[in-house]
């Protein structure tokens, strides 16, 4: 680690360990309950960070980064350093009887951690960067056929390892948000004391936290309990403009042309009802605004309507000179879970006044709006980078600025077609590159990271290169009299120069095959070796690709490490042709890698070779595989499912947008 400064990192690893601790033990009313804590950085650990009572291992490149870390890093860091120090009390203190009950340390630890930040660092506003984080992982895998309920049936150890993924890490602390706002922080707060006491080095069950949230909020909490442990999947609300006669037929007073409900149906179509309290934030031509606390899913599902209905009672405040809405929006600071879907009044007033929203929060929460919409096959992805070309430059929120260009990578990458790429790959280039001169030195590196991300054009490697040489000859950048053209001085270190040439690799740079020799001559640590590997994986020639296939499946030399870092550039989308011979047989490997490999290694297998389709050939290949193969493990057949969800939206984008 030649190139980092371990010094300052590491003093802040211990201010944030100490501080988040004692958060801990004030919030839980438990002191640490073990008579010592060790961190212990151990480089290339499989996992981000691994707990044992009185002792944390942690990947060394997650607290000391090999790249010039932004807001998004220590975000991570601190996360990770809370989540595996609120396992302390749930895991260590109190264990689950079974994995089949994993979320009650993982969900609990990941929820804990944002509680913790809240507190430790309160300049990064956690419950945003929860919603910006945490909840679409969720909504990712909740949304699709291979999702699970929070609580899964894992019949042995062997199936252990399917119980790990985004649904007790992600959604289990998007319910435990909800489940503090419907029966109160000091409800909540004291359940989790008594929970914690009461099984203290011993198991417990989730029954057992359900009884302790009874007792501490006195309501009868069986069945509301039932729908969002048990049950699999998520609602899908939608904001609705209704007709006068159906407000009418419940007897309701009229006075407004609009009548507005939100109507709660089940994703998967299953006739799950989720009982939820939220707020819906109404805006009104004079500029007065609202926010209204409901709670949906009281109602019955009406054979009228085949959904849950909740009308939005506009006209009971009578200080609103102008009772009419221009804009409502659903789910105002995040305290629900399931997908919010806008009706098209409020969603052509986001895109016109997106950029003049004050408050970071909702301004962030109607971004995300915005992508579900399209993810939905509502809005064009074309108009969602537009609108990021436009107006992502005024952003001043560095970690929403992140999760606009990260879906902006995903709609360029996916859901546009090769000619609607080309159009605007220039465009976005350019403001990509005009924001890498700002004078916020985090800005720089955001930006700069999207833009190796986004490159595509003759124009893009060579700005690429220059900043590839500048670093090799100890220089500034070039620099162009157009500001829009003008290269900053980045601080870039080993793997930023492994990551450009992989880049370039990708594209079909002819200069890259000797920039790669060239690096590999300077960089001779085993992290080095590591990228040179990878980044040989994108070369794309059908020998290369047969090549490291074999590599993956019988080089028994290769690490794990090095495996994970090289799949996704093997798998990359824009050689999706060369990959696709190879879909079939990635499947075909799953259940040797289920015994084989370590937790999450299927889940990142999958993603990188389905993640590497965006063809309806694709599409059909895989589909088959499982029409083929009944008797593939449930669990692999789920993690199949929960992946193949994206590229099934993918296909259905672009046959609809895309022309």
């Amino acid at each position: 680690a030649a190139d980092r400064d371990v010094r300052a990192p590491i003093e802040e690893v211990f201010r944030l360990n100490r501080e988040s601790l004692k958060f801990f033990e004030e919030y839980f009313n438990y002191k640490f309950p073990f008579p010592k804590y060790d961190l212990v950085l151990i480089p290339e650990f499989p996992f981000g960070g691994m707990e044992h009572a009185g002792a944390t291992f942690l990947r060394e490149s997650a607290v000391i980064f090999p790249t010039e870390p932004t807001a998004n890093n220590y975000i991570s860091r601190a996360n990770l350093i809370f989540h595996e120090n609120a396992h302390q009390w749930f895991g260590d203190t109190v264990t689950m009887k079974w994995f089949d009950d994993l979320w009650l340390k993982e969900g609990f630890a990941t929820f804990m951690a944002y509680k913790a930040m809240e507190k430790v660092l309160p300049q990064y506003n956690a419950w945003k960067v929860f919603y910006e984080r945490t909840k679409p992982l969720a909504y990712q895998t909740d949304v699709t056929r291979g999702t699970t309920p929070i609580y899964q049936e894992i019949p042995n150890l062997n199936s252990a390892k399917s119980a790990y993924g985004n649904i007790v890490y992600q959604k289990a602390p998007g319910f435990l948000r909800q489940a503090e706002f419907y029966l109160g922080e000091k409800e909540f707060q004291t359940a989790v004391r008594a929970f914690l006491k009461n099984h203290e080095f011993a198991n417990a069950e989730w029954s057992d936290l359900v009884k302790a949230f009874e007792k501490s909020s006195g309501k009868d909490l069986n069945s509301w309990a039932d729908a969002w442990v048990k049950k699999r999947s998520l609602p899908i609300i939608r904001l609705k403009i209704n007709s006068y006669h159906e407000y009418q037929e419940l007897g309701k007073p009229h006075d407004t042309a609009e009548i507005y409900s939100l109507d709660q149906e089940d994703a998967l179509g299953e006739k799950g009802i989720w009982l939820m309290k939220t707020n819906v934030f109404l805006k009104f031509e004079n500029g007065d605004s609202e926010v209204k606390e409901v709670i949906l899913g009281e109602n019955k599902i009406s054979s009228k309507y085949g959904f849950a209905r909740y009308w939005i009672d506009i006209v009971s405040n009578p200080n609103f000179k102008s009772n009419t809405p221009t804009f409502i929006f659903p789910n105002y600071q995040d305290y629900g879970y399931g997908i919010f879907l806008l009706d098209e009044k409020s969603k052509k007033y986001i895109l016109g006044t997106i950029q003049n929203e004050k408050d970071d929060f909702l301004r962030s929460m109607m971004w995300g709006s915005l992508w579900d919409s399209v993810r939905f096959s509502e809005l064009a992805p074309i108009e969602y980078i537009n609108l990021a070309v436009n107006h992502a430059t005024k952003e001043k929120d560095v970690t929403t600025v992140s999760s606009i260009l990260a879906r902006v990578n995903t709609a360029f990458t996916y859901y546009l077609s090769e000619r609607q790429q080309a159009e605007v790959a220039p465009r976005l280039e350019k403001m990509l590159v005009k924001e890498m001169n700002s004078k916020s030195r985090e800005r720089q590196i955001t930006f700069y990271r999207a833009f190796l991300n986004l490159a595509s054009t003759s124009k893009a490697q060579a700005i690429l290169k220059s900043f590839l040489d500048a670093i090799e000859k100890e220089s500034k950048p070039p620099t162009k009299k157009s500001a829009a053209e003008a290269l900053p001085d980045l601080p870039l270190r080993t793997k930023d120069k492994f990551d450009i040439v992989t880049k370039l690799i990708i594209l079909g740079d002819k200069d890259a095959p000797k920039l790669l020799a060239r690096l590999e001559k300077t960089e001779t640590d085993d992290d080095a070796k590591r990228y040179a590997y990878a980044a040989k994986a994108g070369f794309a020639t059908n020998e290369n690709k047969a090549k490291f296939w074999d590599d993956f499946i019988n080089n028994k030399e290769i690490s794990e490490s090095w495996i994970e870092e090289a799949i996704d550039v093997w798998n990359s989308p824009s050689q999706s042709a060369l990959t696709f011979p190879y879909v079939e047989k990635a499947l075909t490997e799953l259940p040797n890698l289920k015994r084989n490999r370590k937790i999450f290694f299927v889940n990142g297998w999958l993603s990188a070779f389905i993640g590497g389709q965006k063809s309806e050939e694709a599409l059909e290949k895989v589909n088959t595989f499982l029409s083929n193969n009944p008797d593939l493990d449930v669990d692999l057949k789920r993690k199949i499912l929960e992946v193949l969800d994206s590229l099934e939206r993918a296909v259905k984008i672009r046959k609809k947008y895309s022309n």
